[in-house]
């Protein structure tokens, strides 16, 4: 079970009941598979980013292998984009 909070954080709960609280770097919707990805790291640790999968905006899902090297190539031109550079040098 997911919770998205303020924009910014995202509270997964396991199936255990414990809750791990993650950072929303950003995310994107994908119209024809109807599912939003998004890409997640633990606070203090922003070098490790990991991205998952909903369709419902409640469970998490893991990504197929087109899924994945689709997100790779949004997260590379993510990490390319000048104004995102200009925030980062902000920082």
């Amino acid at each position: 079970m997911i919770e998205i909070r303020n924009d910014n954080d995202m509270v997964i709960t396991k199936e255990d009941g414990t809750e791990q609280l993650m950072k929303i770097l950003f995310y994107f919707h994908n119209d024809q598979r109807e599912k939003d990805y998004y890409f997640l790291y633990e606070e203090g640790n922003e070098e490790e980013v990991i991205v998952m999968a909903t369709s419902d905006g409640e469970s998490l899902e893991t990504l197929t292998e087109e899924e994945f090297d689709e997100a790779e190539q949004v997260f590379e031109a993510y990490e390319n984009d000048p104004a995102i550079q200009d925030l980062k040098d902000e920082d």
